[in-house]
């Protein structure tokens, strides 16, 4: 297949999954219920949230679409990580300036990331708890209110954490993806087992 036609399949399959996933982002960034969202949406109570229903075929295609393109799931798919290069791009359009991470200040947001992660990991442990009961109701924008009004502090924890990585992520590119999205670090933890594997498998070690 052609590199150039390759490309632009890929930015068209990248944005499309973007359009399409937005409602459901907004969602769970101000209303999923659960610690960590996308697990258990065949039970969860919020029926108008869109991966309810579409979760399974949405699985499916990436993991084809993945294995088949050979695609980095966060750079390509993923719809968070799309709105993370989205800001950036437009605050580039606006400035040019480039902001350099100090290594001690690059230090203290990799022992975030693992702080991060090592959370997600007692939650799934713990079943994945909801951390306050949805209220229903048949306006999409007042159950937004209501789960404003109703979240504790977990609910406040998750939402500013979020938001204020995609904040930060006007100054640095993938500042989410790169040092608080669990999912990339389970990634990249996964890529340096790979990579160490193959090292070592070279030379007879495995370990």
């Amino acid at each position: 297949m052609d590199s150039k036609f390759k490309r632009i399949l890929s930015l068209i399959v990248k944005y499309g999954i973007f359009v399409i996933a937005f409602p459901t982002l907004v969602i769970v960034i101000l209303r999923c219920p659960y610690v960590i969202p996308f697990l258990a949406c065949d039970l969860c109570p919020v029926v108008d949230c869109p991966s309810k229903y579409y979760r399974k075929p949405f699985i499916a295609f990436v993991i084809g679409y993945v294995v088949l393109f050979r695609k980095d799931f966060c750079a390509w798919v993923c719809p968070y990580g799309t709105l993370n290069d989205l800001v950036y791009k437009i605050r580039r359009k606006v400035s040019k300036i480039s902001i350099k991470i100090p290594l001690e200040l690059k230090l203290s947001f990799n022992i975030l990331k693992y702080v991060v992660f090592a959370f997600v990991i007692i939650a799934l442990l713990n079943g994945n708890p909801r951390y306050y009961v949805p209220i229903h109701t048949s306006d999409l924008v007042t159950s937004i209110k209501l789960a404003y009004l109703t979240g504790g502090d977990v609910y406040f924890a998750r939402l500013y954490l979020i938001l204020g990585a995609l904040l930060l992520g006007v100054l640095i590119p993938r500042f989410w993806c790169r040092y608080l999205c669990p999912l990339g670090t389970t990634f990249q933890l996964i890529k340096k087992g790979f990579r160490r594997f193959k090292k070592c498998s070279k030379c007879g070690n495995y370990g």
